[in-house]
């Protein structure tokens, strides 16, 4: 029988069912509090300029894989509304740079996550994903005016004169207050993401 000093006690640790109820009450507040901190409008802008860096990524390495040149093409809202809807990635040919965008005649890239109600296309739709629920492409610059850019079978950036290095440009993002900015690199088409205005 092992004896202890007086007013020594003995140390117990938490059980099972007490860390899992501290967690459960953790988690209840972050999910009351979180949407307080952090309004929906945030969350779908950054959600877009995330989305926009990311296949802008990816239509560069899908041109590099299939040694074929890539359009990373914005669409305009319908006609009379100002900004963009939102963009696909076409397959293009030297001799198609000049031409213009038209959705009929387009030949898309297919859709590796299978977006729903696009038939396989590569196709993002701002106004019909809730991801990016009240959030405009407003403005697009890309290669002294165009609201595209290209890529060529080395994952280079190219201008619609085929050939020429690309010379980058901006996309501009606005959503309930907040203003983001997408800046493409000439050339690598590197992508940054800067924040001009938040509510």
């Amino acid at each position: 029988m092992t004896l202890r000093p007086p007013g020594h006690h003995l140390r117990r640790g938490y059980t099972l069912v007490e860390m899992l109820v501290g967690i459960g009450i953790l988690s209840i507040a972050g999910m009351l509090l979180l949407p307080n901190l952090v309004d929906r409008g945030t969350f779908a802008i950054q959600a877009a300029a995330r989305a926009i860096v990311s296949d802008i990524v990816f239509a560069q390495s899908d041109a590099l894989a299939n040694q074929e040149y890539r359009r990373f093409q914005f669409i305009e809202t319908p006609e009379g509304e100002d900004g963009y809807v939102g963009y696909c990635v076409l397959r293009v040919s030297p001799e198609s740079f000049s031409y213009p965008y038209d959705p009929g005649s387009a030949d898309y890239v297919s859709d590796p996550l299978g977006s729903t109600g696009n038939d396989g296309r590569y196709i993002i739709d701002f106004s019909a994903d809730d991801r990016f629920q009240g959030v405009l492409i407003e403005s697009v610059d890309l290669d002294a005016g165009l609201d595209y850019t290209t890529f060529d079978e080395y994952g280079g950036s190219v201008s619609s004169s085929g050939g020429v290095p690309g010379i980058g440009g901006t996309i501009d993002l606005v959503s309930d207050g907040s203003r983001y900015r997408v800046t493409v690199s000439a050339f690598t088409a590197k992508t940054t993401v800067e924040v001009l205005s938040t509510p």
